[in-house]
């Protein structure tokens, strides 16, 4: 069956690691957001706000959600910054009103996740988001919002 004692042993050594390793597997990780099934329907809507930001602009994203969903998750991210001190934090909105605990605070080149307080998005929904800049002649660009959201 095998060309050498040398096969055999190679075979029998990674079948005696893997019935080991099976024995004492650690138990799965638990992922910081639900998991759901293949039958859920969750859709990524991602939000590119290209170009360079320099000052605090409401409503720099506005549309209405097509159908009814559960919001599970919001995060977002930036590529690049400058200026003295500069902070970006994105806040979004349903009819006007915010959607999370805070709005969440960027660092350029990291995504962050912001916490869901609101997640009852009604069908055609009006969503906004806001960017609030600030430092001194602050500079962010190209900011990406990433919105999970499970269909109901």
């Amino acid at each position: 069956m095998f060309r050498s004692h040398k096969h055999s042993l190679i075979a029998l050594a990674v079948i005696a690691a893997a019935a080991f390793g099976a024995l004492f597997a650690l138990p799965p990780a638990f992922a910081a957001t639900t998991n759901y099934s293949l039958a859920t329907p969750v859709y990524v809507i991602p939000i590119q706000i290209s170009k360079q930001w320099t000052t605090t602009t409401t409503n720099v994203v506005r549309f209405a959600i097509p159908f009814k969903a559960r919001l599970v998750g919001v995060s977002a991210s930036a590529r690049a910054s400058g200026g003295t001190t500069p902070t970006l934090t994105v806040d979004v909105l349903k009819g006007g009103v915010t959607v999370l605990s805070a709005p969440i605070a960027v660092t350029a080149g990291a995504v962050a996740e912001g916490t869901v307080t609101v997640p009852t998005l009604e069908d055609e929904s009006v969503i906004t988001m806001t960017l609030t800049i600030g430092g001194t002649t602050p500079t962010w660009d190209d900011i990406t919002v990433l919105l999970t959201v499970v269909r109901n």
